[in-house]
């Protein structure tokens, strides 16, 4: 069953040592492909290139785990920084206007008044629903940025895998 995950995963193993292929991913950018990678220890983050990016584009961070049969290389899709950065600010503010509006609707209840404050917390509730639904959408427009970002690791780890690298 496939699950949806506001950040996409993926494990495949590695035909190679992980050394070898991080650096193949880094020379493989040099041929004027679409992504850019920025190679550190034990993995690396890819992007899709300046002139084809947009603000919804992802990013892929990849990093090797060993495991009984061999290193696996995991994936994980995420959002730009700046995206990222948004919806979490977003999270942040819905959940202090929920605990805003449960504290004033009981200083209300205190003073015998109307607690109409409490309204706002289930409308916190179903904003955050919203915006955790906004990454769905997110996800659609950047489906072709997922696949070429995902369709160059395959490329690199299958060249490994025939000998052609």
């Amino acid at each position: 069953m496939l699950k949806h995950r506001v950040r996409p995963v993926f494990v495949r193993p590695l035909p190679v040592e992980p050394g070898a292929f991080f650096r193949a991913l880094d020379s493989a950018q040099e041929d004027g492909g679409l992504c850019r990678v920025c190679v550190f220890e034990g993995g690396a983050i890819l992007r899709i290139r300046e002139s084809d990016r947009h603000f919804w584009s992802p990013a892929l961070h990849l990093h090797v785990q060993f495991g009984a049969d061999g290193p696996e290389l995991h994936g994980r899709f995420s959002p730009s920084s700046p995206i990222w950065t948004a919806f979490l600010a977003s999270y942040l503010a819905l959940g202090c206007i929920a605990v805003a509006s449960a504290c004033y609707g009981c200083a209300q209840l205190t003073v015998d008044a109307t607690p109409w404050a409490f309204v706002g917390v289930p409308a916190a509730f179903v904003t955050a629903g919203f915006v955790y639904g906004a990454a769905f959408i997110g996800q659609g427009f950047g489906a072709e940025d997922m696949y070429e970002l995902r369709s160059f690791v395959d490329h690199v780890a299958e060249s490994f895998a025939l000998g052609v690298l």
